[in-house]
């Protein structure tokens, strides 16, 4: 089973789009979903593959932040 962290779409460059993990980290990737700067995505093998709405990923934000916190 994969496990993918919500990442916010930066920007768009012809069929190249700027990713930021919540860490602050940049990645470029790929995608087969339609996305807008400020949309949240879910990324698998540098292509995006998911868009999410702003409270489904802080949703999954705060659930992945409880369960590092339980360890």
């Amino acid at each position: 089973m994969c496990l993918t962290i919500p990442k916010k779409v930066i920007s768009i460059e012809r069929d190249d789009v700027i990713v930021e993990n919540p860490d602050g980290d940049r990645q470029t990737v790929k995608t087969i979903v339609e996305l807008s700067p400020g949309d949240f995505c879910l990324t698998q093998q540098n292509v995006a593959i998911y868009k999410l709405n702003q409270s489904e990923a802080e949703e999954v934000l705060k659930l992945l932040q409880n369960k590092e916190g339980n360890k």
